[in-house]
């Protein structure tokens, strides 16, 4: 079978256009499903990189090293310039910690392994992804090991004369197989690891494959079915990406099933070669092209430049659209004075493993830049006087997590329930991992008065709610309630980031979060017959208090204030007043911390002059041991006992 060389499709610039500006508008505007682009793109990648070979393998002379000097020439030096020019920029931007995280995901950008790395940061206490400037590679490592492993496959079933079609079915198949068992009990694999993501670039390879067989005989099976279906491509191929953009969410399991809607309808974009009046005018247009030849470097720059942005403290709408101008702008002239020159070097049987040398060697360079700010081996001047430690993360032996839809695992609370001191008071704490932090502090300052602690934090859950959209986090709740109705606590504490879930996409409930809090408090209390507390909201930080005490005053020479304004979360404080309001109506008492930690000068940064450990919170909220011990011994402990049947 003769396949026909490839010819330009400027469709295909246009469907790259779309995907780019998904991804964009998902991290700039919060475009519910944005992040489908990706699977766009996955796309589009198999689909010509398929073509490409089938041609090669046709004319029998396809080359690995031909086709990965394609690769560097194609891919490298867009990523190495943004990467570079990213680390010279954090060298000079970027606080010591964010500096040292920017190393690491350098080295794991330039050796194509970014999405095995954040896999491995997937957790609860992982720095979020305001503070990852190159998240985005993720997608680009999980593009180059499938192109490991795809030539080699082609390459082998042309030698034993094989149908590619068939086996490409196969591949998709396990590989999406593969995807929907891991959605069940481990998101973050599902989505970073490569085996369940392939199934999206050989659905593109499979187009390919299938379009040249039915290029070649015009009766076939193939061609017939084709013909049927491409009339209706462009409108059902809209309507599937268009369903998938407004239907899926962050906490949707993704791919999962609902990856097929991007897939299938790339898919049919790209099988209707010639296509209609619509297409055309949506796709060939000249806006559509010309945003399409710039979005591999679209896609580089819009995020670093976005959290470079973040990191600095600039948050407001005009810092964003600044963002994404300078994006726009990075991204032409890294296209015109980078993409465009270099891919017309012509590459030849003789010139090609330079291309690979090359490209390998610019990579180690870099790479070795990213592994010594990771490990600082090079340090700067100004970092002397800033605040560098990296907290370790609270230990987790008592407490359960609904992370990425994981199975509720009631044992892991298990351990929480003993009682050390048989006949004394007992107190319960329940809330999320804000409550996980506050008993470090807490259970020290009760034992000495020899007062049980039962600490019972869930965290990814709503406090307490049955209703919550995870299902683990309903049993999870669904537990502690029973075991609350048993051991009838003398006194429940309820604390959380309560800021956090009055706006979290798996809250369930029918009230406002506020109502609802009380309403399940006096609930609780009579199920335990005992004193209910709720201990309201911490005031949080934008970033990090450590962040914004390094940028705001040590980086400027000027002392620690005990107070401050600058940089506090003003939705947490916004929140306690919600909180206090709902509380003067309601049988429950409410204890406020914003009250206690914040007057007109602002609010607590630490608890003495030891730092960093007597810095409030370690982040943006969690509270360091010494702050957990101050309020539990300044704040706490009055309201404890006040509560308590026995008198210590």
């Amino acid at each position: 079978m003769k396949i026909k060389p490839l010819a330009y499709r400027p469709d295909i610039d246009g469907l790259r256009a779309l995907a780019v500006l998904l991804v964009v508008g998902y991290h700039y505007f919060g475009v519910g499903g944005g992040y489908i682009g990706v699977d766009i793109f996955f796309v589009i990648s198999g689909y010509l990189i398929s073509q490409q070979i089938l041609i090669d393998l046709d004319r029998k002379n396809f080359s690995l090293m031909n086709f990965y000097a394609r690769r560097v020439r194609r891919i490298l030096p867009p990523l190495l310039l943004m990467i570079s020019l990213s680390l010279l920029a954090g060298w000079f931007l970027l606080l010591p910690t964010d500096f040292k995280q920017l190393g690491a995901q350098a080295l794991a950008g330039v050796a194509y392994v970014s999405n095995f790395l954040l896999y491995t940061q997937s957790g609860y206490f992982d720095a979020p992804a305001a503070e990852k400037p190159f998240l985005h590679l993720w997608s680009l490592g999980i593009e180059e090991q499938f192109y490991l492993f795809w030539p080699l496959l082609l390459i082998i079933l042309a030698h034993f004369r094989q149908k590619a079609s068939s086996w490409i079915v196969g591949v998709t198949i396990l590989s999406f197989g593969i995807n929907l068992a891991l959605i069940d009990f481990d998101r973050s694999a599902a989505f970073y690891m490569p085996a369940s993501r392939f199934w999206e670039l050989a659905a593109g390879g499979l187009i390919a494959s299938l379009s040249n067989k039915a290029g070649s005989d015009s009766s076939s099976l193939a061609s017939r079915v084709v013909a049927r279906i491409m009339p209706w491509a462009t409108p059902v191929a809209l309507t599937l990406i268009l369903t998938a953009v407004l239907s899926v969410d962050k906490q949707s399991a993704y791919p999962g099933y609902w990856a097929t809607l991007p897939v299938l309808g790339s898919c049919l974009l790209l099988a209707d070669r010639k296509g209609d009046r619509l297409k055309s005018k949506l796709f060939s247009n000249f806006g559509a092209v010309w945003v399409g030849r710039l979005s591999y470097s679209i896609y580089l720059w819009h995020w670093p430049l976005l959290i470079f942005m973040q990191l600095s403290d600039r948050h407001t709408r005009t810092d964003i659209l600044t963002a994404l101008f300078g994006t726009f702008v990075f991204a032409w002239l890294s296209y015109r004075y980078v993409e465009v020159p270099i891919r017309a070097l012509k590459i030849t049987p003789h010139n090609a493993s330079r291309f690979v040398i090359a490209g390998l060697c610019v990579s180690v360079v870099i790479g070795l830049f990213g592994l010594s700010a990771t490990n600082a081996w090079v340090e700067r001047s100004w970092d002397h006087d800033l605040i560098t430690k990296v907290y370790e993360h609270p230990p987790t032996s008592c407490a359960a997590s609904a992370a990425e839809g994981n199975a509720s695992k009631l044992d892991e609370l298990a351990p929480c329930l003993s009682i050390k001191y048989p006949g004394r008071p007992t107190v319960f704490l329940l809330g999320d991992s804000h409550a996980l932090g506050l008993s470090l502090g807490l259970q020290d300052y009760l034992s000495r008065y020899q007062i049980n602690l039962v600490a019972l934090p869930v965290m990814y859950c709503t406090p307490l709610s049955v209703h919550d959209r995870r299902q683990a986090c309903v049993q999870f709740n669904q537990w502690i309630e029973a075991q609350i109705k048993v051991m009838k606590p003398d006194l429940v504490l309820i604390f959380a980031h309560h800021a956090f879930w009055g706006d979290d996409e798996s809250y369930g409930e029918a009230q406002p979060y506020p109502a609802y809090l009380f309403n399940r408090a006096l609930e609780i209390k009579q199920a335990s017959a005992g004193q209910v507390l709720v201990v309201g909201q911490i005031p949080t930080w934008v970033n990090s208090l450590p962040h914004n005490l390094n940028l705001n005053f040590l980086r400027r020479h000027m002392a620690v204030p005990s107070k401050t304004t600058i940089g506090v979360d003003e939705n947490s404080l916004a929140m306690d007043g919600i909180l206090a309001k709902t509380a003067a109506n309601m049988p429950i008492p409410y204890l406020s911390l914003v009250q206690q930690l914040c007057d007109a000068q602002g609010c607590q940064t630490s608890v003495g002059k030891n730092f960093p450990d007597d810095l409030f919170v370690h982040d943006y909220g969690h509270l360091t041991k010494n702050g957990a011990a101050y309020i539990s011994e300044k704040i706490l402990w009055p309201e404890i006992l006040s509560r308590l049947p026995v008198k210590p």
